[in-house]
């Protein structure tokens, strides 16, 4: 009998900040500030307050605080009400509820926005 691996959460306080890239092989909640980019292999949550100074690289993205660059997500982006984003956004699914403030460049394709990324990172 196999037993199904358990998801791995990483979760950012609200008065932590890292100057650097984050690599998570799970989910991960941003309380906080990373000023830096983000790969995960699951979920993003950034709530009210948190800031993301950089790219996230992830399979979904829901956001209510504020990203600076891009977001590329594998799955679906959610802005919530309270989210900030300006950059460039990259998913197969888009969800903007009302209230979310977005500026920049959006890219909803059911291509697989990971030959995108990789163009993307390269780039930098």
């Amino acid at each position: 009998m196999q037993t199904k691996e358990k998801p791995t959460y990483t979760i950012i306080g609200t008065t932590t900040v890292i100057d650097g890239p984050v690599h998570v092989n799970g989910d991960i909640i941003i309380g906080g500030t990373i000023k830096s980019n983000i790969d995960a292999k699951g979920i993003v949550r950034i709530p009210e307050g948190g800031l993301v100074d950089g790219n996230i690289r992830a399979r979904e993205v829901h956001l209510n605080g504020r990203v600076t660059k891009g977001i590329y997500a594998d799955e679906k982006i959610v802005l919530g009400i309270k989210s900030e984003f300006s950059g460039e956004l990259v998913t197969k699914k888009l969800v903007v509820e009302e209230g979310a403030q977005i500026s920049g460049k959006m890219q909803v394709t059911e291509k697989k926005a990971n030959k995108i990324i990789e163009s993307v990172n390269e780039s930098e």
